[in-house]
């Protein structure tokens, strides 16, 4: 299966699926802006089952992530300090809501905290953990248990770990908890989804080999660029900050755009 058969199930023709993006009256884009494509993400927004929207590719197609398909793994988000790696996070947090209730549920482990209470309101998300506390380890090994049952439901659970190399676990239970996560979880409806900054990549010595797919924002030091990706695009140094990212598959690259999202979602 390709990497667009993958991201971009052909369920809807392109001009149905921008007609229902798209704002009313707004015409569709002819070409990205630098700020990326003028569409809004509304609450009405149907979107096929099981489905998560990454991000909106430079043509306007949504590129989409299909949870009951194990086959990408689960996500690796990296790129200098200030790229958008949270605003990532945050974006996925927010659309995974745009599924009928309790199709797509979401946690968060992060050492910052503080930066979610607006999220932790949302209908489906289980709760945010600060990535210090013994509940983090307990929210880990509890994914762990709730594996077991979801592929037998229409479920699915985003673990959305912010800042993994900046402790990624001294509790040995919560790294054999973590790793099982990252070789099974996908399989089972589970998708971990972590970021790291490429500077302190040294720490995480044998971690990167879990992720065959990977979301990168800016990396402006190309030396950090070849730590990510074994031929890193130029354009790494050049994608905005807090909007664009690149997906990196083996052998495939796709530029996307966090998508605006409407007061609400």
């Amino acid at each position: 299966m390709s990497t667009t058969d993958q991201f971009l199930p052909a369920l809807t023709p392109y001009q149905e699926i921008q007609a229902e993006l798209r704002q009313p009256g707004q015409p569709l884009p002819a070409s990205p802006a630098p700020s990326g494509p003028d569409i809004s993400i509304k609450p009405s927004t149907g979107l096929p089952a099981g489905s998560l929207l990454l991000g909106l590719a430079e043509d306007g197609l949504p590129l989409m992530l299909d949870m009951y398909d194990p086959a990408p793994g689960p996500l690796l988000v990296a790129g200098d300090g200030g790229c958008g790696k949270t605003a990532f996070l945050q974006s996925l947090a927010r659309l995974s809501g745009l599924q009928d209730p309790g199709d797509i549920q979401f946690g968060v482990v992060t050492p910052f905290p503080e930066e979610w209470p607006a999220l932790e309101t949302l209908s489906n998300c289980l709760g945010v953990w600060p990535a210090y506390h013994p509940s983090a380890n307990l929210f880990l090994h509890q994914l762990v248990n709730w594996a077991g049952v979801l592929p037998k439901t229409r479920q699915s659970v985003l673990l959305l770990f912010d800042g993994f190399d900046l402790l990624y676990g001294s509790d040995f239970q919560s790294q054999q908890d973590l790793r099982w996560l990252l070789m099974y979880g996908p399989e089972r409806q589970v998708w971990p989804v972590v970021t790291v900054n490429p500077t302190r990549l040294g720490r995480l010595h044998g971690w990167l080999d879990y992720f065959h797919t990977r979301v990168i924002g800016q990396v402006k030091q190309s030396q950090n660029a070849r730590l990510l990706l074994d031929d890193p695009p130029a354009a790494l140094a050049g994608l905005l900050p807090g909007r664009q990212f690149g997906l990196s598959r083996p052998n495939s690259w796709l530029e996307f755009w966090l998508p605006p999202i409407e007061q609400g979602v």
